[in-house]
């Protein structure tokens, strides 16, 4: 599940390693989850081979250096379903399962992790709209009737509780998925000032 202490976790390896948040979870996704070389990776994010190494040896010392923490991190990041496929001129990116308190704060601070994506991809045009699913499809901050439309593109076989959604514009695989990741860190570690 993707929640706050899975989150604040990778923050805190990222402050102990010097690595970014966005390029640790750039690598967990893609080295870890989906399987991806180091050369792959490179070439879908534009981070370079050898950073991306250096970073992927990194996660795999904590396995022999803290393997509790490994397990944790690595467990809840393959637990994690996040789903990218096309929908009309859009994108979509389904995050799942989303723990239901971040769900609340991801509705109540939506500007935000629309700001922090923008910043994260340098893109201020690469994300449509963003919502949340905990028990149907809620686009905080859209009027009804435009909201309406964006639930209309969402496949009903996709839908599940507990979601966070995105339809963008443009889309860089893992990069992308990773910025959304990283502004959900935000509002997790923003909570606990």
């Amino acid at each position: 599940m993707i929640n706050c202490g899975l989150l604040e976790t990778i923050k805190n390896i990222s402050r102990e390693s010097g690595f970014t948040v966005a390029e640790l979870l750039v690598v967990m996704l893609g080295m870890h989850k989906e399987g991806l070389g180091r050369v792959s990776v490179s070439r879908k994010t534009s981070i370079g081979e050898r950073r991306i190494r250096r970073i992927n040896e990194y996660v795999k010392s904590l396995q022999k250096t803290r393997p509790e923490l490994y397990e944790f991190i690595t467990e809840g990041i393959h637990q994690a379903s996040i789903i990218t496929q096309p929908v009309k001129q859009y994108l979509l990116t389904i995050f799942h399962p989303v723990d239901p308190d971040l769900l609340k704060k991801v509705e109540s601070k939506i500007v935000e992790i629309r700001d922090w994506i923008i910043v994260e991809t340098r893109d201020r045009e690469c994300i449509e709209v963003i919502g949340i699913v905990p028990d149907r499809i809620v686009f905080p901050l859209v009027p009804e009737e435009l909201s309406r439309r964006y639930i209309e593109l969402v496949p009903a076989t996709l839908l599940e509780n507990n979601s966070v959604l995105v339809l963008w514009r443009k889309h860089i695989p893992l990069l992308y998925e990773s910025a959304v990741l990283n502004a959900l860190v935000n509002i997790c570690t923003e909570s606990m000032i």
